[in-house]
């Protein structure tokens, strides 16, 4: 009898946590109407479910201080939410200091400015969904697709993002960060790490961006000194779109035909990628100095340091160079058509210098190997290109060590 009971109580309690998670499903006529009101209203544990369809919103959504929400669809090609039609506010979504929230399974298009923004949120996962601006590549499109920023514990999965006039996916001034499967193409940046700690990069494709994945670290930001970034198993293939972000942007000065940037950062390592065709260069590392651009920061390090790029597969090298950006400009004066697929500046630190070789020692220095029959140079830009050099071992040292494994995220990296 004692049996029989549990299992009843067992019955009921599935079926009034079916219940229960049947009426968090929003009908279709009522999606536009109160999914906001909904999302003030929820409390711990709810998952809000929208239906298949195409809902057209004038202004913004918003998600402030809740814990342990889910924000579903029934799919990225079945549940779309557009802001075609924007007559207030800038965002698509604008979440605020939440915890355990997760976005799955729905579309956003066509913002006014960044479509899914995230401030100091804590264990943030978006998967599955499709973000990007409908009209393509535009300078007036939002700056950026998925955008989060000062938080902590960020999975990006299985996500289709396109068309910013900035960097698709961008996490800025966070740790602990993972971003994967995704695909992003027809951005100015594909995808942007910047001012991070912690973070894994690996399994994407970046396609016809104007840079394919770039990791800087930037002046006049509050959260300095980003480190630990691992980029690997990621497809860069064609990212030689015209780069069309707003005139004074940071990437407005990536040249098209960048497959990946590494600006000013310590501790990255960039390894197992494929990289093909792209106009101007494979791989750049480059100082902030190099801009020409003047530092008011005074906290601001604009040298990298600990840069490892190994056993990466490059294929048809920069013979285009885009002339227009100073970078493009400065390659092609120097090498015409014939470009070396991986370019480091030069421009040291020179405490970090060894005075016998004239390199970087210890774990700040550039350790680049088993990259097949990719060119290396060392432009030596900082003694004014006096001792350029192209040459693949002059970089064969130690490896770097970098290491990103924070108890956050070990299991969702074996998933």
């Amino acid at each position: 009898m004692k049996n029989i009971s549990l299992m009843l109580s067992a019955l009921l309690m599935t079926f009034v946590i079916g219940c229960q998670t049947k009426s968090n499903v929003m009908k279709k006529d009522e999606v536009v109407s109160n999914l906001q009101e909904k999302l003030i209203m929820a409390k711990d544990g709810d998952v809000i479910e929208l239906p298949e369809g195409t809902f057209q919103f004038t202004k913004p959504l918003s998600i402030d201080k809740l814990n342990n929400i889910t924000l579903k669809g029934q799919g990225k090609d079945k549940t779309i939410i557009s802001f075609k039609g924007q007559t207030e506010g800038a965002e698509g979504l604008k979440i605020s200091a939440c915890h355990h929230l997760t976005l799955e399974g729905f579309s956003m298009f066509d913002t006014k400015g960044d479509i899914i923004k995230a401030q100091e949120c804590k264990d943030l996962s978006i998967s599955s969904v499709k973000v990007g601006w409908t009209n393509g590549p535009d300078s007036s499109n939002g700056s950026y697709a998925l955008y989060p920023v000062t938080c902590e514990n960020v999975l990006i999965q299985d996500c289709e993002v396109f068309g910013a006039s900035d960097a698709g996916i961008y996490v800025g001034q966070s740790k602990n960060i993972i971003v994967r499967n995704n695909y992003v193409h027809e951005n100015v940046a594909g995808i942007e790490i910047e001012n991070s700690m912690n973070a894994e990069v690996y399994k994407n494709k970046a396609e016809n961006n104007t840079g394919g994945i770039c990791i800087f670290d930037l002046p006049n930001i509050p959260i300095k000194y980003g480190m630990n970034i691992r980029v690997f198993d990621n497809e860069i293939i064609n990212n030689n779109h015209v780069n069309f972000a707003p005139l004074g942007n940071t990437v407005a000065m990536v040249p098209a035909g960048t497959g990946s940037f590494i600006l000013s950062s310590d501790k990255v390592e960039f390894f197992n990628n494929k990289i093909s065709n792209h106009h101007t260069v494979g791989t750049a590392v480059v100082s902030y100095l190099l801009l020409g651009t003047p530092i008011t920061d005074s906290l601001y390090d604009p040298f990298y340091n600990g840069i490892f790029i190994h056993d990466n597969v490059y294929t048809n090298g920069a013979k285009k160079p885009d002339i227009s950006k100073p970078m493009g400009g400065l390659v092609a004066q120097m090498f015409g058509a014939n470009i070396p697929e991986i370019i480091i500046d030069g421009i040291y630190n020179p405490a970090n210098v060894d005075m016998k070789t004239g390199q970087l020692a210890g774990d700040k220095a550039i350790s680049i190997k088993n990259n097949g029959n990719a060119q290396v140079v060392n432009l030596d830009a900082g003694q004014q290109f006096k001792k350029l050099q192209i040459d693949a071992k002059q970089f064969e040292i130690a490896n770097i060590i970098v290491r990103t494994d924070p108890s956050w995220y070990k299991e969702k990296l074996n998933k």
